[in-house]
């Protein structure tokens, strides 16, 4: 299957929503929260007023059926609220998600491609949160992000352009 991409925009508010609860890691075995769970705050903050200064994002598009498939955008945390993987006002925070459908067909390798050419070019580094049990951790670090910090679940990720 080819993918394209293109980059999100203004009207991709919705998708973003949903991307967002696709993005949530859920186990082998778990059960996968509501979709409401994007209405917290902690997690709206993700998506709600998108298209402000500093955001970015690409879609990844089905070259045959035109349906997208996948999202990774960025924010930048520029008044009080700071996402997951906060790291300062002039490090974006990355998220992303892929259909479970599409999963495993290099979709995340196609947004993170695109994605981190688009930021290279605008920011010095980009940063993440995720899982420590989830897939996408052997992606991240073939990018070369690197563990900044660590809990019981959780790796803060950190990608700088200069080590690339």
């Amino acid at each position: 299957m080819g993918v394209q991409t293109r980059p999100v925009v203004l009207a991709d508010h919705t998708l973003l929503r949903e991307y967002l609860h696709l993005a949530i890691f859920v186990p082998p075995g778990a059960e996968a929260p509501p979709a409401s769970i994007v209405d917290r705050p902690e997690l709206t903050i993700y998506v709600d007023g998108w298209g402000r200064y500093g955001d970015d994002g690409v879609m990844a598009i089905d070259d045959t059926t035109g349906e997208d498939v996948g999202a990774a955008w960025l924010r930048l945390w520029p008044g009080p609220e700071t996402g997951y993987a906060y790291v300062d006002r002039a490090t974006p925070e990355l998220s992303m998600a892929v259909r479970p459908a599409h999963r495993g067909r290099g979709i995340g390798t196609c947004l993170l491609d695109a994605l981190t050419d688009r930021a290279s070019t605008r920011h010095r580094a980009i940063s993440l949160s995720v899982g420590r049990l989830n897939p996408a951790v052997q992606l991240y670090q073939r990018f070369g992000f690197r563990v900044i910090a660590a809990s019981d679940d959780t790796f803060t990720m950190r990608l700088t352009f200069t080590e690339r």
